[in-house]
């Protein structure tokens, strides 16, 4: 329990106090905004930066974990398209938000602060080699998905349009990723720890101030962009993906690193798989007009109801 009190209510704390910031519009307009583009511009990226440029690597593979992760992702996906197909008779498109929805964790505004307060630098040499790899093979399956749901929507609409362009669509990815700061925090990271530099001086010094800044900023700035989403649409399948995001994703994690990782990796594939979801799938959901309502709800839903799962899972994995 007393990690709970140490952890869990922390940062839901600061969740909560964004939010209330927020409904009671205590700070003036576009705050939320210029705290998020703080957050995914400077502050997160500085934390990636530091992971990335000091990270002792384990001796255990990472395709392990990777595969151990990834294989509760897969799952997860098909039957969240499948639950939002069979009981609400939505439209590809949407069936794949809801997908995304339920098994796209928000590994960086809770997953990061959760695994660095509560398993410190140990815990987060072990999240780093899924940060690496998480956004860019989720960004790409995700779209690739979704640009196929499209195509086969409007053929049911009798529309005669050109199958997907896997490779145009897989670059396109790319380059926007390699545009992200997320993803160029990453790399600049790894390329300092190849180089002969110490981290170490003025350097470390203002990079170590702005990751330390980065994870209350970051849930702060979670809370206030909460009060964007509502809780709308169908509520069924909405509950149906905070199962699977919150229960499901997990049990299916751990139950296959019960045989493949070592206790404390399969610990923070676990706490990672457990997260609510990001706002990707909202992101998605409006990019390509289908499935706005599932998101938004499955955002805050998730979220308010993480603050109980994650606790669940945080005091059963001990």
């Amino acid at each position: 329990m007393n990690v709970i009190i140490s952890t869990i209510l922390p940062i839901f704390g600061l969740i909560a106090i964004g939010y209330l910031s927020g409904k009671f519009r205590l700070l003036p307009a576009g705050t939320a905004e210029g705290l998020a583009a703080f957050v995914f511009t400077i502050a997160v990226p500085s934390v990636l930066f530091r992971t990335m440029a000091t990270i002792q690597f384990s001796d255990e593979n990472p395709v392990k974990l990777w595969l151990t992760y990834f294989a509760g992702i897969v799952i997860v996906f098909a039957l969240g398209m499948l639950a939002a197909r069979r009981f609400s008779r939505a439209d590809r498109r949407t069936c794949v938000i809801a997908g995304v929805a339920a098994s796209f964790s928000n590994m960086v505004m809770v997953g990061i602060p959760t695994i660095n307060l509560t398993y410190g630098q140990e815990g987060m040499n072990l999240l780093a080699p899924l940060l690496a790899i998480h956004l860019p093979v989720m960004m790409i399956f995700s779209t690739l998905l979704i640009e196929r749901a499209k195509v086969l929507d409007l053929h049911d609409l009798g529309e005669d349009v050109p199958p997907v362009a896997v490779m145009q669509v897989v670059s396109s990815v790319c380059v926007n990723l390699l545009r992200s700061p997320l993803i160029l925090g990453i790399l600049a990271g790894m390329a300092f720890r190849l180089s002969s530099l110490s981290f170490s001086g003025p350097l470390a010094e203002m990079v170590t101030l702005m990751a330390t800044a980065a994870g209350p900023v970051t849930l702060f700035s979670l809370g206030l962009t909460l009060t964007r989403f509502s809780i709308r649409g169908d509520i069924t399948i909405t509950a149906m993906m905070c199962v699977l995001a919150l229960m499901v994703q997990p049990a299916i994690v751990y139950a296959i690193g019960y045989f493949t990782l070592p206790p404390l990796w399969r610990t923070i594939a676990v706490l990672l798989a457990a997260c609510p979801s990001g706002a990707n799938a909202y992101l998605f959901a409006t990019y390509f007009k289908s499935g706005q309502a599932i998101a938004a709800t499955a955002i805050v839903m998730t979220t308010t109801l993480s603050a109980l799962t994650l606790s669940f899972w945080v005091l059963y994995l001990g």
